[in-house]
This record gives structure tokens, sequence and C-alpha cells, in this order.
């Protein structure tokens, strides 16, 4: 595994394995972090205040979501926005979206936490192709498929689309 090189702007996070952890991952009773879980609470805030889902600080235009193939159609993001500079390293480091976790976690999400996924569909499943889409704005909303907090995007708010794996 090539170790990733940590933005001094992320010190501040817990690491696990090497990585950050992202200021909306779930915190689990005992300590441990969870990796691929979202605690609904800061989830809800970093929408709704504007703060990125990785090291937690406001965010300012561009904002930067990283976006699934099948929510990009419904120009619906499941996750909060980042800054240009926090979705970089998520690109680089996350291994779901690093593309060097090629499936995802075969077990279910548990209580209080909050997910993409909230009728547990994924797991085990071939990960899906991911993109960093960069917007002028989005509007915070409730996700009227999966009922869980989420990002509106207006399709003249895009500036840029790019794959980050294929």
């Amino acid at each position: 595994m090539t170790k990733i090189d940590i933005l001094v702007a992320l010190r501040h996070r817990p690491t696990l394995a090497g990585l950050v952890v992202p200021w909306i991952t779930a915190h689990m009773p005992d300590g441990r972090y969870r990796f691929g879980a979202i605690d609904a609470q800061r989830l809800g805030a970093s929408l709704r205040d504007h703060r990125c889902q990785i090291c937690g600080e406001p965010t300012f235009r561009p904002f930067v979501f990283a976006m699934r193939d099948v929510d990009l159609p419904r120009l619906i993001a499941p996750e909060p926005p980042m800054h240009p500079e926090c979705a970089h390293y998520s690109a680089t480091a996350c291994p779901m979206l690093a593309g060097t976790m090629t499936r995802y976690r075969s077990e279910q999400q548990t209580n209080g936490e909050a997910s993409g996924d909230p009728r547990n569909a994924r797991p085990g499943h071939a990960a899906h192709t991911w993109y960093l889409v960069w917007t002028t704005d989005y509007t915070p909303f409730l996700d009227p498929q999966t009922r869980q907090p989420a990002a509106r995007i207006a399709l003249g708010d895009i500036l840029r689309i790019r794959p980050i794996r294929r």
C-alpha cells in the first residue's frame, strides 16, 4: 500500500492506519471509528452549515462533492461538500474512491449511522464509479428516495465533473 501524504490542513484530524478519519465518520461507543459509516448529526450539520465532511471546517465556493455514477443523473449528493484540497486527498487516500476497494463491505450499517444506503442494499456488491463534482452552490434537503439528508445540485451550478476512477 502506497503511503499518502496528509495535508497540513488535515493534521488536526485523527488518523487510522495512516488515513485521515473524516469529520463525518461515525465514532463508535468503544472509541473506534467506522470508515464508510457516517455520523448522522455531523452529516446534517455539514450540509446545513457548509462544513467540509473531511476536515470539519467551513467550506466556500467552489464546493466539491464525491458522487457515484448513480447519483449524477439525479443531481443528488448523499454526502456533504469538501474543500478542493480535501477532495483531492480523499480521491487519493480513500480506498473506495481511489478504486483500491472494489466491493462494499459485506456487513450492514448499524443504528446511529447514516449513509447513502439506508436500506443496506450495497453490502458485498461491486463498488460504483465515482466522480468529483465542483459546484457553485447546493441546497440541503431530505432525499425522497433514501429519506436521508443530502445535497441537491442545480444543473446550472455545476462547474466541472471529473471521474475519480473508471
